[in-house]
Parts: C-alpha cells; structure tokens; sequence
C-alpha cells in the first residue's frame, strides 16, 4: 500500500512520459518527465478476472411491470421475490432493463472523459468554493476531490488526524472523481458550455436513478418513507488513473457504503471486487447494466436482514476506468429503529465515520450503534 511518503518508486516503476495529458493526473500520480513513453494500451491484455457468473441478475421491467395473464401479479412477486433474495445473500446485483438510455450513459463518460483530461489545476478551479451566473453568486453543487473517496458533507475530501496515516496504514487511494449534489444541480447554471452541458446529463441521470431506487426500495421494504430521502441523493463520478504498480495499491481500498441503496454504472475496464464467501469476486463490466448494491443504513433498518457488502476497486498498469455511482441515504435527522442497533440518526451515524476517519484512519460503521 503507499501513502503520500513513498511515491519515489515512481521514478523506477513508470514507464511513460511526462507530457501534456498527465498534466490532468493529481501530482502524486504524475510519471516523472525523463522516462520514455507507453501509449495507452486498447488491447485487453490485464489480468484475467475471476468469473462473476453467480452475482444475481435482476431484470427491472419485470420487477415492475405486471404481463398480461392471469397470473401476472404472482409473476411480478415472483421476480421481487429474487431481489430480496440477492441483497439477502449477495448484498448487491446486476441490474438489467432498467430503462435508462445507452445514449445518456455514454455521454456522460464521454464529458467525464474531457473534464478529467484538463489539467489538474484547471479542474480544482473550475469546482471551487464558488461559481458565478450573470447575477449572483453560488455554492457549486459538483467539488473535485482526489486520493480518498472520504467527504466531508461539503465535497472536501477528508484528511486523517496526523499520525492517524502511519499508525492505521491509511493509504493514498488511486483515484480522483467529482461528487455531486443532485438536489442542487438545478439551482446553477455555468457559463462554461462543457460545464454545462456536464451539469445537464447529471442532472438528467440522478433523475432516472432516484426513479430506480425509490422502487429498489418499495420492492425491500416495507420501510418508513423517510428512511430513504431522494433529496439526499448524490453522484460520484470517479476516474481511477494508470497505476505503474497496481499490486501495491486500491482505486478504492475494502469499504462498505453508508447509503440506503448504491448504484454503480462501470465502463468496460473492469475493477470492481465484492467479497463473498470468504473470497473476492471480480464484478466484470456488462454493457447497459447496472450494479445496486445494499449500503450500511439499509442493514440496519432491516435488522441485518439485508447485508452492507464489502467491495473495493482495483487499479490497470494499462488502462484508466471510469465509474459513476448513486448513492441515497435517510433524511437528516430521521431516527432509525431496529431491533439490532440502538436508535440513531444518519447524522449521528456521519457524524461517527469521520471522527473515525479523522482519528482512527478506518471507518468502524455499524458496530459503534450495535447494541452491547
């Protein structure tokens, strides 16, 4: 694992260029500039993955839309029936029909794509504090972060307590991305066109997902209606760049979600592992799919019916990866009860991951509310 102190292997290890595109790479994931180049490879020659054949598929048209027979409730039930059976068993599952255009899906990894080829120091400009319509001033409701996926609830990545990193062996993370607040993407608009135009596909896409989980979370439940708040829902969308040694780091290290539900689009590279049965499974990129996995706060107001997964990403020598996630959480200050954990609010429970994060460097989760 490498943290901050021990990137000198870089100089050894990586075999490309400093030119213009690595420029967009935070400065700790730069090759160094005296070292010949390796174009990006298109061929798929990395490391065999393991197959993922028995991660449940659920097909959402047939989940929610009842055919025409006589028995067309008992087949709808049927097919819900598998869905609490995979977040039972597996904790998560591949999403097929699910009504949400190719066509969106690939515009948005295309505009990704361009944003996270600006340079490093554009991008943390570009999502500042602030951004400016022809009136006024406001919050930017997309932030750029790198080398964690732990926020704080204002898109700022999340530095552990000095000495917290050597202790715990918290590491440096292979990836960049932008969070989203979906609530506040129609309250902005940006003079930039590629900006823009970014703003409108997201804004489009946490619409088509915010339809998906709230019937994720009908067909779950039943469930009080505030322990799941779409108005809370927001997208990261994560660039994992080339790693010259992907063994001794994570895109992404093991974690389980805080949300309700999480939806993960991938592209075709590949990374995602979730861990089952004592082993790790390679969660293989599929066309027009998309992977709902069950996060911490739904575990708990299931009383552990449905299992928080454990997954984590891996990084390519060869190749970058694009990923996009939803993730919807309880309102605010809702208080969640269960007969496993003592009662507590998904403030509370925030609250206690990044005291964590901050002074432990890991995130304890579930079991600082599990009852004694």
């Amino acid at each position: 694992m490498f943290d901050a102190t021990q990137l000198s292997w870089l100089n050894k290890k990586f075999n490309m260029s400093h030119s213009y595109y690595f420029e967009s790479y935070p400065p700790l994931f730069r090759p160094p500039p005296n070292i010949s180049q390796i174009q990006e490879s298109n061929s798929d020659e990395t490391e065999s993955l393991l197959l993922d054949s028995h991660i449940p598929v659920i097909d959402y048209f047939k989940c929610t839309t009842p055919t025409i027979s006589t028995t067309k409730y008992q087949d709808v039930n049927e097919d819900r029936n598998l869905i609490s059976e995979a977040c039972r068993d597996w904790g998560l599952f591949r999403l097929v029909n699910h009504g949400i255009p190719v066509t969106l899906l690939n515009q948005i990894e295309q505009h990704a794509k361009k944003l996270f080829s600006l340079p490093y120091e554009t991008k943390k400009a570009f999502f500042a504090n602030s951004t400016s319509t022809s009136t006024t001033n406001f919050a930017s409701p997309i932030s750029y972060f790198w080398g964690s996926p732990a926020l704080s609830p204002s898109g700022a990545a999340l530095a552990p307590k000095k000495g917290a990193q050597e202790n715990n062996n918290q590491s440096l993370q292979w990836m960049e991305g932008f969070n989203v607040s979906l609530a506040q993407l129609s309250t902005i608009h940006y003079q930039d066109l590629l900006l823009e135009t970014f703003r409108c596909l997201l804004e489009e896409y946490g619409k088509e997902l915010s339809r998906l989980a709230t019937e994720i979370f009908k067909i779950l439940g039943p469930f009080e209606s505030n322990y799941m708040s779409i108005d809370t829902g927001l997208l990261r969308v994560y660039r994992y760049p080339r790693c010259p040694e992907p063994e001794r780091t994570w895109g992404i290290d093991t974690h389980t979600d805080s949300s309700v539900l999480s939806i993960i689009h991938q592209d075709d590279v590949g990374g995602l592992q979730v861990y089952k049965d004592h082993q790790w499974i390679d969660v293989n990129p599929l066309p027009n799919t998309l992977i709902v996995n069950i996060g911490d706060m739904l575990q708990a107001m299931s009383d552990d019916r449905y299992m928080s997964v454990k997954h984590r990403v891996k990084v390519n020598k060869l190749k970058e990866r694009i990923s996009i996630g939803y993730f919807v959480f309880p309102a605010e200050d809702t208080i969640i009860q269960s007969t496993k954990y003592n009662p507590f609010s998904y403030a509370d429970f925030r609250a206690q991951v990044q005291h964590d994060l901050k002074t432990l460097g890991l995130k304890t989760g579930l079991q600082k509310f599990k009852f004694s």
